[in-house]
This record gives structure tokens, C-alpha cells and sequence, in this order.
């Protein structure tokens, strides 16, 4: 289309009657023209009417000028040469940043999020020649239509440690924390992300912290609930774990919990604070096992408990808290019989809970039964009483009933364990004693999904170097295994003429 054109739509926009008509041909033209130039992707992004057919007011959200003004623009950021280190960028992005249409300024976010994470890829983030962008994309934050404040928050989370110092940033951050408890928690959110990478940010951003700490004192327990949450990825980190030590959290959160049955409405904190005591433990298992016994007994609690709400979050806890050989051999000093009893538990869960719940279970179990190095015979023991706690001795038949249900994600998640648990000799020795076990590994089936079947395949390679099977069994094994994945065995059908008299 030739710039006059161009010229001559942008002033149609001025006419409401004539917008759509002129909306649709400079949507249609810039959709065929991946490469316009600069100066008309620039005119087009700095015309106030065009910003006027994307507002939304009234009814006008079911105007179908909105949409194509949106289209429109979309196409006009992929086609801005976006430059962060540009002092214009903000001039050229700020009306559609401080737009009232959500929609149109969660489109200008992507754009630059897309950018920055590009920038990060290749090891070189541009340095910003002032706050000013900062500032606008602040100021989604505070939007309480927002639909892309998580996009806000990841742009941020990368750029905004350039300018932690500036008096203007700092102020925009403090404006947060008298906002709404949703702004607030989107200031605790990027803090959070800010935190964790370094002391120094943490450090740069502790006034923020401070006050997302404050609202464990809140009254609203959902609140509290959404701080911790938000708090989890700091506990993960050794200097924002320093922090946290030096406020005493933990000890306020303990406290919580010992407090319970005396205000039964802090019982929806417990999902919220296992998570954040298991994430720790991840880090720092004796703080957590040594130190907190009660959140121990308040999580084989939950686990018992069949209630399907705090279930998930009480596996991935355990699951958090034997993840490393420490873990492990703490849980088994100090709570034995409690651990038992709960991998007892699964086992019977795996008949009863619903489907995804079982997937989640047996995610969690895995977790537990990956380890980054050979384990120590003491391990070795420990992890093999626990499994048989689970699977009700030295068998795999519960991992094989999941394995022959019609739910692929489960058959998966069941075969991933025993993959997993076919790592270590006992594990074979369990498989061997199932009966079924190996004939279904060794089994083609056509109807299985591809991944199944390479597991399958993966699991029979690991039995071909087991001393557990005879050399005859070897054979077969190793013949299945130089098959691959997916070999289909050829039907031969013979005919025959039928038989009469001469």
C-alpha cells in the first residue's frame, strides 16, 4: 500500500463511521507486508485515533473496530525494531503501556518481554538510558484489570535490577505497598524474584520483604496464605534462608501451627506452610527435620488424612524432605514408624484416589527414589523398606495394576517409577517376583502409546545387565532390546486351497 494511503486511512479513524473500513484495509496491508518501513510503523504507532479504536467503553467491546484495532497494533510491535537501550522506546510504547484496554497493554508487554528474554539468552541485557520504561511497566502492577501482570513482573524481574538504587523506581515500588492486597502481593511477587538471585538485590529490595512479612500478622488468612507462597522461592535460596532466619519466620510460622486447633480457621494455612518448610528442606533438611518435629507430625497428619485439598501439597512436601541422603536418613532415624505408615498410605491410595492424584503420587515417589549419585548401603536399606511399606513387600504388584489401566499419563507416571525403581537390585528382584511383570515388558502391543512403549523398552535394557535372571531369560531380553522400541511383529498368514474330490 503506498504511504498516501497509509496517510489518507489514519485520518479516516477520525470518522467514526469510515474506522472500521480503514481499520480492515491497513490490517489487511500490513498483515501481506512482514517489512513496511520504519517511519510508517511509527506514524501508525503514534496516531491517537488508532489508540481511540482499541478503547473499550460501554458496549464497545463487542465493536468489531476493537478487535482489528488490536490486530493491527500486534502486527505494528512485531514490526517495531525494539531497542531497550533506545531513549524513544518509551515515547513509542507508553500509549499503548497506559492504555485502559488490558488487552492492548498486555500485547506491549509480551513484545518486550520477548525482547529482554532474548537479550538474556545471548548474555547481554541493554543497559536502560533512564527509568522511564521501568516506571510505565510499574504501573501495570497497579492495575487491577490487569491480565498480564505476571509478564510485567517477569520483564522486571530482568531489567529492573539496573535501576534498584533510582529514587523514582523506588518510589513507584512504595506506591505498591499501600495498594490493594492484590498489588501488594505483585510487589511481594517481584521482590521475591528480585531476591533470590543475589544478596544484593535481596538487600535492594528488603523493605519490600518487610512488609510481605508484616502480613502474616493479617487477620485474612487466604492473605497469608498467598504470601507464603509467595515467600517459597526465597526460602529456597541460602542468603534469602539468611533473611528469612534473621526475621524469625520460621518461628512465627511454627508458632501458627502449634496454635491451630485453637483457631481451626488456620488449618487452610497448612498447605501453604508444608510447601514452604518442604522447599526449605530442600536446601537445609536437619533445620526442618532436627528443628520443627511438630510441622513433621502436622504433615504424616495431612498425609493420612484422605483430604483431597491438602493431599498433593503433603506428597510433594515428603517428597521434598527425602530428597537427599540426609533427608532420608534423618526421616528414618527420627521418624521411622511415621514415614512407613505414610509410603503404607500410598499404597492404598493407589486404589483410591482419582486419577491425577495417583499421577502426582507416583511423580512424588520418583522423586524420592532418584538419587544424583549411588547410594550408601544405608540408604540402600532405607529405601527399600520404604518401598516395601508401599508395595506391601517385595513385589510390584500395585506399580502394575496402574501400569494396566486406560489412562496413558498414569500408565506413564507408574511405568516412570519402576524404571526408576529398576535402578536399584531390589527393585529388579520385585519386578521378577510379580507375576505378569516381565511378560507385559516384553509384550508388543499395538495399541500402546509410543511412550509407553519406550519405556518399556528402556526398562527391558536395564533387566539384559541384571545377574537376577537366567542366561535363557538374557537371551530373550537382549533379542527384545536389539528389536527396539517399536518393532511390529509380522502376521504370517498361510492359505491353503481347500481340499475336494478329484
Amino acid at each position: 500500500m503506498e504511504e498516501s494511503l497509509w496517510v489518507a486511512s489514519l485520518m479516516a479513524l477520525e470518522s467514526g463511521p469510515q474506522r472500521l473500513e480503514a481499520l480492515t484495509r491497513m490490517n489487511t496491508a500490513i498483515a501481506k507486508d512482514a517489512a513496511l518501513p520504519r517511519h510508517i510503523i511509527g506514524r501508525l504507532m503514534s496516531t491517537p485515533e488508532l489508540y481511540d479504536c482499541a478503547r473499550i467503553s460501554g458496549d464497545s467491546d463487542k465493536d468489531p473496530a476493537v478487535a482489528v484495532a488490536l490486530e493491527l497494533l500486534g502486527h505494528c510491535l512485531d514490526q517495531l525494531p525494539l531497542d531497550t537501550a533506545d531513549e524513544n522506546l518509551p515515547r513509542q510504547l507508553g500509549p499503548g503501556l497506559a492504555h485502559s484496554n488490558p488487552a492492548l497493554r498486555a500485547l506491549v508487554l509480551a513484545r518486550v518481554l520477548r525482547e529482554v528474554r532474548r537479550q538474556l539468552t545471548a548474555g547481554h541485557v541493554h543497559l536502560l538510558p533512564n527509568n522511564e520504561l521501568l516506571l510505565l511497566i510499574l504501573d501495570e502492577l497497579k492495575q487491577c484489570n490487569s491480565v498480564a501482570s505476571s509478564a510485567a513482573i517477569n520483564i522486571l524481574s530482568i531489567v529492573l535490577v539496573q535501576r534498584l538504587s533510582d529514587a523514582g523506581v523506588h518510589a513507584k515500588l512504595v506506591e505498591l505497598l499501600v495498594e490493594v492486597e492484590e498489588v501488594r502481593c505483585r510487589a511481594y511477587e517481584l521482590a521475591v524474584s528480585l531476591a533470590k538471585s543475589n544478596a544484593a538485590s535481596l538487600s535492594a529490595v528488603e523493605f519490600i520483604l518487610d512488609e510481605a512479612l508484616r502480613e502474616l500478622d493479617n487477620e485474612d488468612v487466604l492473605l497469608q496464605a498467598c504470601v507464603l507462597e509467595i515467600l517459597v522461592p526465597l526460602a529456597e535460596q541460602n542468603h534469602g534462608l539468611s533473611y528469612l532466619e534473621r526475621r524469625r519466620v520460621f518461628d512465627v510460622i511454627s508458632a501458627r501451627v502449634q496454635c491451630i486447633d485453637e483457631n481451626p480457621l488456620d488449618s487452610l494455612l497448612i498447605p501453604s506452610i508444608m510447601k514452604f518448610f518442604g522447599k526449605v528442606a530442600t536446601v537445609q533438611p536437619e533445620k526442618i527435620i532436627t528443628g520443627y518435629p511438630h510441622m513433621l507430625d502436622c504433615l504424616f497428619q495431612a498425609l493420612q488424612s484422605e483430604d483431597l485439598t491438602s493431599l498433593p501439597t503433603a506428597m510433594d512436601t515428603l517428597a521434598n524432605l527425602a530428597s537427599s541422603p540426609q533427608g532420608m536418613v534423618l526421616l528414618f532415624q527420627q521418624f521411622k514408624h511415621a514415614v512407613e505408615e505414610s509410603f503404607k498410605k500410598y499404597g492404598s491410595y493407589t486404589k483410591t484416589l482419582p486419577a491425577p492424584l495417583k499421577v502426582r503420587l507416583l511423580n512424588s515417589l520418583d522423586v524420592i527414589y532418584t538419587l544424583e549419585a549411588p547410594p550408601t548401603k544405608q540408604i540402600n536399606d532405607i529405601l527399600k523398606t520404604w518401598y516395601e511399606s508401599f508395595a506391601g513387600g517385595a513385589q510390584a504388584d500395585l506399580i502394575m495394576e496402574l501400569i494396566n489401566t486406560p489412562f496413558p499419563d498414569l500408565q506413564l507416571a507408574a511405568l516412570g517409577l519402576l524404571k526408576t525403581i529398576c535402578k536399584y537390585a531390589w527393585g529388579i528382584v520385585a519386578l521378577r517376583n510379580t507375576g505378569g511383570a516381565v511378560e507385559f515388558l516384553l509384550s508388543r502391543q499395538k495399541d500402546l502409546h509410543k511412550d509407553v512403549k519406550f519405556l518399556k523398552w528402556e526398562i527391558m535394557e536395564m533387566l539384559t545387565i541384571s545377574s537376577e535372571f537366567s542366561p535363557t531369560e538374557t537371551v530373550r531380553f537382549t533379542a527384545y532390546v536389539n528389536e527396539g522400541p517399536y518393532y511390529l511383529q509380522a502376521n504370517v498368514n498361510i492359505a491353503t486351497e481347500p481340499q475336494g474330490n478329484a
